[in-house]
């Protein structure tokens, strides 16, 4: 009975590991659209177990040849892979904005 109640009982916990580990944005996306709680353990789940099993959830349920094609279907999808320069680009308007931030932070503690 404590084994079944455990197994349901991580089925709904981990239901959105799986789901969440395929897509390329990760848990932000699910803190922007209000599911910060459902993100933050999800993310603790997937670290647990990585800690504990030293795989991911996600290697848990694929074999290696399905990881190896998921990794390299994931690579060809990230913007930073297909076009370098617009990263370089938005990583420096980040720090740039990040700088400027700052700036404000400064002036209004020496105020």
């Amino acid at each position: 009975m404590r084994k079944t109640i455990g197994l349901i009982l991580m089925g709904f916990l981990l239901s959105g590991c799986y789901a969440s580990s395929l897509t390329y944005v990760g848990t932000g996306a699910g803190v922007v659209q209000g599911k910060s709680m459902q993100s933050l353990g999800a993310q603790a789940a997937s670290i647990a177990i990585k800690k504990e099993t030293g795989k991911s959830p996600l290697e848990h349920v694929l074999n290696p040849e399905q990881i190896k094609t998921y990794k390299s279907t994931k690579t060809k999808l990230n913007p930073c892979e297909q076009t370098p320069e617009l990263c370089s680009k938005i990583s420096l308007r980040v720090a740039v904005i990040n700088n400027i931030l700052e700036n404000k932070k400064k002036s209004k503690a020496t105020k």
